[in-house]
């Protein structure tokens, strides 16, 4: 059980993830969360430096989505203007979401990483589904109650599997 909490991937900041990476990895489309991955839980619209990450993965070709256990208000005021696949209330782990997510990317499960800040949503999520799963150090630190309740447990896993993930943690020049 614990082996599907563990990312594949760890990294700093969605940033870290360049075509470098994408190419390697044969990567072709990548899920993200949202909150405490992309920006902080209170920043209502990508900020510019997130618009310009999606701006080069268009270029670089690859494609990209957002699925997000946060309310479907907060998904579509943050996405609306995107022009991508987006779900709220995605209830992650589950894989409703992700498989309708993946089938809208037109790509196959070995061909998509999801990328999020949390191991018992995003990362196991990701890993139930055969994704490359990327954790990231988590932007901000407002978060809601039961996240913070969460990460207690998710700061043990990762203590105690740390040898291990010092050999999954990708860097780039950045």
């Amino acid at each position: 059980m614990i082996k599907k909490l563990l990312p594949d991937i760890t990294v700093k900041n969605v940033h870290m993830l360049d075509r470098d990476f994408y190419e390697k990895k044969n990567i072709k489309g990548v899920i993200f969360d949202i909150d405490n991955t992309l920006v902080a839980h209170t920043e209502p619209t990508p900020p510019g430096d997130v618009l310009e990450y999606f701006e080069n993965l268009k270029q670089w070709g690859i494609k990209y989505a957002i699925v997000s256990n946060n309310s479907h208000e907060r998904v579509h005021s943050f996405c609306k203007d995107l022009g991508v696949p987006y779900y709220g209330k995605a209830l992650k782990p589950r894989k409703k979401y992700l498989k309708k997510t993946l089938g809208e990317l037109e790509i196959k499960k070995e061909e998509c990483a999801l990328v999020g800040d949390q191991l018992f949503t995003d990362i196991f999520g990701g890993n139930r589904m055969g994704f490359l799963s990327v954790l990231v150090t988590a932007v901000g630190c407002d978060e809601t109650s039961f996240v913070s309740f969460k990460r207690k447990f998710e700061k043990r896993i990762l203590e105690k599997n740390k040898d291990i993930l010092r050999g999954r943690l990708y860097e780039n020049d950045k």
